[in-house]
């Protein structure tokens, strides 16, 4: 891998979905690890420290061993009144489906001081209805935007959702898009990276109706085995407190050919979200 690669899969385990938040000069990385066994696949949500996005500690796991949820897909952190939430998704195979099953949901978790996460509790992102009714949704991210927040959320493209508080949420409507979907504010606009086929889509908007597509980056993959089948899940964030470049895009690369689900984590650098340096 690139000397900027991250986390490389092994026969037991693969790295998927990243999302990152740095606080006092500290990187905590957060993923989706993959389980192999014998018998079938466990889905965790994990974490992962550093400085310097080359020195990482030890994964841990953050979230309980369950074919019924398999928690992942960790879409980013926010801080709101002194609380750390991360919202992750539920991914369940419990009957030998390929991929998450009608119950998949999204949930929200929350640390006093990014190590230690309480459990999972659903998100209501489609107001006040059962939980039955809200249809299968998967990769959720928050974006914090002044007095509210706005989550996006895999379901008939990109749905998107507000709210004031977290807890109470008024669903206003989803556009075509990819998924893994991650928010950048930029003056009046707002920049989204999302994952269609294969890459990294850039588009932007300025109001949710209208959106404009910009590139879809691909990072050389031709030149990386470890990701020949796919270049997706680009999170991306302001890094000029702890590197020289102004962002990083992580993102994981799939290589099937072992397993499904195999997959690698690695990170590329800009200054101007236009050209990116491994």
């Amino acid at each position: 891998m690139s000397e900027r690669s991250l986390f490389e899969q092994t026969t037991e385990y693969s790295y998927r979905d990243p999302a990152a938040y740095i606080e006092n000069g500290v990187i905590y990385l957060f993923f989706t690890l993959v389980e192999n066994t014998p018998e079938r696949q466990y889905f965790y949500v994990a974490m992962s420290q550093s400085t310097d996005f080359i020195n990482w500690s030890k994964p841990r796991v953050l979230t309980e061993k369950d074919n019924l949820k398999n928690y992942s897909s960790p879409g980013n952190v926010i801080k709101y009144k002194g609380e750390y939430y991360l919202c992750v998704q539920t991914y369940p195979r419990e009957d030998g489906q390929i991929y998450g099953n009608e119950n998949s949901r999204i949930f929200m978790m929350k640390s006093k001081n990014l190590i230690n996460w309480e459990s999972p509790v659903l998100l209501k992102v489609k107001g006040d209805i059962s939980e039955s009714d809200m249809g299968r949704m998967i990769d959720p991210y928050i974006l914090q935007d002044n007095d509210k927040f706005m989550c996006f959320f895999k379901q008939n493209g990109v749905s998107f959702s507000t709210s004031t508080d977290l807890i109470n949420w008024k669903f206003q409507g989803f556009t075509e898009c990819g998924e893994n979907v991650c928010v950048l504010k930029n003056n009046d606009e707002y920049i989204i990276f999302n994952s269609p086929e294969n890459g990294i889509n850039i588009m932007t908007t300025k109001d949710f109706k209208s959106f404009n597509d910009l590139t879809t980056l691909y990072l050389n993959q031709q030149d990386k085995p470890w990701a020949k089948d796919r270049i997706t899940a680009g999170f991306v964030l302001e890094v000029s407190s702890v590197s020289p470049y102004k962002y990083a895009m992580i993102y994981h690369g799939d290589n099937e050919d072992n397993y499904l689900f195999g997959a690698s984590l690695a990170v590329a650098f800009s200054n101007d979200l236009c050209v990116w340096y491994e």
